[in-house]
């Protein structure tokens, strides 16, 4: 089976989280032999539409072209940093909206990751964590990994994910994130953690009929998710620990992070639209807004392998 990182694809654009998916990007490409595609969307509906309905005469055919040249002029600059990295990136403009455009490049090129930057902005805010990366989280069968511009990310020294945090819960995206997990080469899991969090709180009874036997019970079953797991890990010849915590599900998770000063976190998700679309609610929205390092989000049963990369029939060509 190929690494998870043999064929990365990252979507761009001129903003800060962007640049910093790209640089690491590109050292994961490095580190496992990968290929590396950098792509952006020229989305100008938006742009024309807004002048249209100012009352302006629009000539669209220059007002396209210009973006296109600036999409190009990005890409080139993040090309750029790639080869400064060690890897030669293969680049792309396309037109439309710009989550449709990374996950159909993505097929198109049998990618088997895709790397997007993030705000991680918090509270009611449209872009909460911005759109785009919302749209391909919800729609890829493929690995997202996010990163945001304040996240810690190990340094050059070093390899990019040496520890790892996985997250545990009894569900089949959580599955599919351990077996992702597994995928990669025993060098990125010198130091890894499968962790369930006992979340109290959740317990439908409230704490007013909250006993002894059921806290063993919930323990119980934690403990039972994360063996299994880790024996899953000693059986390909990866050392890994089996934890539980208690708390709140993404604070304790983010809490682990900087405890254990860790490079990655790991969650599953359902894809799904709407406040229930990822796997314990939205638990791997809010880690990939707050998470103090980047975190990768792998879809259930159709992420649960990674694919084997074959060219396909439209790769996009060495620019």
């Amino acid at each position: 089976m190929d690494s998870v990182f043999s064929r990365i694809v990252v979507g761009l654009d001129d903003s800060e989280p962007s640049t910093v998916a790209v640089a690491l990007a590109a050292r994961l490409a490095r580190e496992h032999d990968g290929r590396l595609f950098l792509c952006h969307s020229v989305n100008w509906l938006p742009v024309i539409s807004e002048l249209v309905a100012s009352g302006a005469t629009v000539d669209t055919e220059p007002i396209v072209a210009e973006l296109k040249q600036a999409g190009q002029m990005l890409l080139d600059r993040a090309a750029e940093t790639a080869k400064q990295i060690g890897v030669e990136a293969q680049r792309c403009v396309t037109e439309g909206d710009p989550a449709e455009s990374v996950l159909r490049i993505a097929a198109d090129n049998a990618c088997t990751a895709i790397v997007m930057g993030t705000h991680g902005r918090t509270g009611w805010k449209r872009l909460a964590i911005g759109s785009t990366t919302e749209g391909v989280l919800r729609g890829s069968t493929l690995p997202v990994l996010t990163v945001r511009p304040n996240t810690t990310r190990a340094d050059d020294g070093r390899r990019c994910f040496e520890r790892i945090v996985v997250a545990i819960d009894d569900s089949e995206p959580s599955d599919a994130a351990v077996r992702t997990v597994l995928a990669f080469p025993p060098e990125d899991c010198r130091d890894l953690v499968f962790c369930s969090v006992v979340d109290v709180e959740r317990v439908p009874i409230g704490h007013s009929a909250y006993s002894t036997a059921i806290h063993s019970d919930l323990h119980g079953q934690a403990w039972d998710l994360v063996r299994h797991a880790a024996g899953m890990a000693r059986r390909q010849g990866i050392e890994a620990e089996a934890k539980i915590v208690e708390g709140n599900t993404d604070a304790a998770l983010v809490a682990l992070a900087r405890e254990r000063k860790v490079d990655l976190l790991v969650v599953g998700s359902h894809g799904r639209r709407g406040l229930q679309r990822f796997f314990l609610g939205s638990v791997a929205e809010r880690l990939v807004r707050i998470a103090p390092v980047p975190v990768m989000v792998v879809r259930g049963s159709e992420s649960a392998a990674v694919p084997t990369p074959v060219r396909a029939e439209h790769e996009v060509a060495p620019a």
